[in-house]
């Protein structure tokens, strides 16, 4: 789960923290995905003190300079980078607090994984930070990382190898990504 970014059209409010009735926008996304069994790791590059009250597993940015989402990713498959199984990590936004959990049902029903990367089409629409990834890839991560900043994530994507998953949203607030202001009271009223 990615939390490492500035939240600039936010005024630089961290919007994990946003309140959604009695729950914060993570607290709502965390809420769902406990409903998987999967380990939760939550990128962070600010407000530690807050985020270690969730009691999750937090790692920060290992390549220091805010190098975007694929950082994140890199940070958390580090941990991992020795290991010999096929290890596949989700990358989900905390800033998209609804997401329909056949986005999981759909990556497991793929029989042999033979990309190295699965890239939601939500609604015929690519939406890459909604994906997963093969820790077969993160030596080549390693080294586009610290060569440039701000690498996209299908630029990536397409340099390894992806497929889509094609999902299809189940309301209005699935995938919704909380930017600004007005999108943060779209989605308060509307949940």
């Amino acid at each position: 789960m990615l939390t490492g970014g500035r939240s600039s059209r936010m005024n630089y409010q961290n919007k994990s923290f946003l309140k959604i009735y009695d729950k914060t926008i993570i607290e709502v996304l965390l809420d769902q995905l406990k409903k998987i069994k999967c380990k939760i790791i939550i990128n962070v590059n600010d407000d530690l003190d807050k985020y270690s009250k969730l009691g999750y597993e937090l790692v920060p940015d290992e390549i220091k300079g805010r190098k975007g989402p694929l950082a994140g990713l890199h940070s958390v498959m580090s941990k991992y980078k020795k290991s010999k199984k096929n290890i596949w990590f989700a990358m989900l936004p905390t800033d998209a607090p609804v997401i329909n959990l056949n986005l999981f049902k759909e990556f497991e029903k793929i029989p042999q994984k033979i990309k190295n990367s699965y890239i939601s089409k939500i609604d015929g629409k690519t939406e890459p930070m909604f994906s997963f990834w093969s820790i077969k890839s993160y030596e080549k991560l390693d080294r586009i990382l610290n060569l440039y900043d701000g690498y996209k994530i299908m630029k990536f994507a397409e340099e390894i190898g992806y497929e889509y998953i094609n999902i299809k949203k189940e309301n209005a607030l699935e995938f919704f990504n909380i930017n600004n202001i007005e999108d943060y009271n779209f989605f308060k009223n509307s949940y």
